[in-house]
């Protein structure tokens, strides 16, 4: 019987600490997952109004990076992303490129200029 009440024991000290690791490492594991099935090397991928393409993936690190919305146009050489699931969106940090914002009313009119770092939150899809 204290074989068995040892093993019981052994079990449950693997599943507390298998609990321990996800809750603590979430955000790795969700951002390499979301990386695996998001974002792909040379493929225009939709997120929201923003089109995201990257010519190279290397798990959390971008190479390459352009987005593109409606009023919004930003290319970097390099960058990585964080995946958030509570909010449903991708972070990059954008590093060493330029961002050209557009107003909607008076196309001709923008603005541009040239970054070392950035940041950028998309939403994958709205919440209702």
């Amino acid at each position: 019987m204290k074989k068995k009440h040892f093993v019981l024991m052994i079990i449950l000290a693997i599943i507390v600490i298998a609990a321990v690791i996800l809750i603590f490492f979430r955000g790795v594991l969700a951002t390499n997952l979301a990386g695996k099935i998001l974002l792909k090397s040379g493929k225009p991928m939709q997120f929201g109004e923003y089109t995201v393409l990257v010519d190279k993936v290397e798990a959390n690190k971008l190479y390459g990076i352009k987005v593109t919305g409606k009023d919004k146009k930003l290319t970097a050489e390099s960058g990585d992303y964080t995946y958030l699931p509570e909010q449903n969106a991708i972070k990059f940090n954008l590093v060493n490129g330029a961002a050209d914002n557009y107003d909607p009313e008076n196309p001709g009119a923008y603005q541009a200029l040239a970054f070392k770092q950035s940041r950028f939150t998309i939403k994958l899809r709205h919440s209702d």
